[in-house]
Parts: C-alpha cells; sequence; structure tokens
C-alpha cells in the first residue's frame, strides 16, 4: 500500500471513528498526558507541529505492560516524549482498524506519524529506555527530511 494510501485510509478511519480510547484499566500511563482520542490527537499533532507517538498494546500483552512501567513511564522518557510528541496510547484488541491500517502484526508496537500522517517510524516489541530515544530519535531526523523536502519543492514551484 502506498504512502498516500496509508494516509487516506488512516484519514477516512479518524474521521469515522470519533471515539478510539486509550488501552484499557490495565495501563498505567497518565491519561493527562497519554492521548484517549485519536481525532484530538491528531488535531493537536498538527497544532503543534510535533509528530504522533501511538503505542499499540493490549491487556494481556506482557511485553506491552513491561514496556509501559519500565520505558514509557521513566521520567528521562516521559519527558522526551512529552516534549517531542503528541503520545496515544491504543489497545489493539479494540481498535483493530487502526492497528490493521498501520500494519500492527504484534505487540508491543510504536508507530511514529507526522502531523500530515506520513509514517516516520515503526519500532516493534519492548524496548529499553535508551533503545527506544534512539529509535525515536531517527523518527524525529526523518520528519526534518521530510520537512526539508517538502520545503525545496514548495520553493522550486
Amino acid at each position: 500500500m502506498t504512502m498516500c494510501r496509508v494516509v487516506l485510509v488512516l484519514c477516512a478511519v479518524l474521521a469515522l471513528s470519533p471515539s478510539l480510547t486509550i488501552a484499557g484499566d490495565h495501563s498505567i500511563l497518565s491519561e493527562k498526558v497519554w492521548h484517549r482520542d485519536m481525532q484530538k490527537a491528531h488535531q493537536t499533532a498538527i497544532n503543534e507541529g510535533k509528530p504522533m507517538l501511538i503505542v499499540f498494546g493490549a491487556s494481556w500483552c506482557k511485553f506491552c505492560t513491561k514496556l509501559e512501567k519500565e520505558t514509557l513511564t521513566d521520567p528521562r522518557m516521559a519527558q522526551y516524549i512529552s516534549r517531542n510528541f503528541v503520545p496515544v496510547h491504543l489497545d489493539l484488541d479494540k481498535e483493530k482498524k487502526i492497528g490493521k491500517i498501520l500494519g500492527v502484526k504484534s505487540l508491543p508496537c510504536t508507530v511514529v506519524l507526522s502531523p500530515e500522517a506520513d509514517l516516520l517510524g515503526k519500532i516493534v516489541g519492548y524496548k529499553s529506555v535508551e533503545s527506544m530515544q534512539e529509535q525515536l530519535q531517527r523518527a524525529l531526523r526523518t520528519q526534518s527530511v521530510l520537512r526539508q523536502a517538502s520545503q525545496k519543492k514548495r520553493t522550486f514551484k
């Protein structure tokens, strides 16, 4: 599926699914920081110019819980995420359509999308704080490259 199609399908799902929610009550991620509603998260991403960090998990997934407890709630990582991303946490069992569109095949899975819904990165499985931060930095660099290319394209028109 081409990136353009992924973006179009994701936009359609966002428009049709106003109540995408955070993973079940098992989640230890703060609801004040992690978005519960995908549409609101997308709007925030557009307004702030930050990419969305979408973490897919499930209540039965041991490595999802480990990722939340050991990596995502680590003070350094939590600060890094809140400064650079619009964080979203989805339960794959409840949000199968979004998971399918974004190619989530195993858990945990973290997908990074630009405010324009370009795929900036995908991180599969449990990662330590250091490994997660390294991969998220790659996604931010990808966003920077895409922005520069977009600006150059507008300049040459």
